[in-house]
């Protein structure tokens, strides 16, 4: 009889323990989505944005490689976007981006 009692108290530890790392996973995973999505409301609306940003990118090659079949993603084509590193509107774009990442990451470090 000890045992059965010493086993439920084990169970519910475990279950507490795996409530908390749950809650702190599904924050921090909200907190990504909000940074890669700052527009997005829930993660419907995420995927809706990816889904567009990925549509946008149509000429860059999303389908195809040797070994796709037909309906399969293959490897994007990558020597669409290098060509267009030359552009400067492009660095400038990037150089943007960097800028907002570093500050990012220093506001984080406070």
């Amino acid at each position: 009889m000890n045992w059965i009692i010493v086993s439920w108290v084990f169970v519910g530890i475990l279950t507490a323990v795996n409530v908390f790392v749950f809650l702190k996973l599904k924050k921090a995973s909200e907190q990504m989505m909000k940074m890669a999505f700052p527009n997005a409301k829930n993660m419907n609306d995420a995927l809706s944005q990816m889904q567009g940003m990925m549509s946008g990118m149509g000429g860059m090659g999303g389908m195809g490689g040797k070994g796709a079949k037909p309906g399969q993603q293959g490897m994007p084509d990558m020597s669409a976007l290098m060509g267009q590193m030359n552009n400067p509107n492009m660095q400038a774009q990037m150089k943007k981006a960097m800028d907002m990442l570093a500050q990012m990451q220093k506001n984080q470090k406070r």
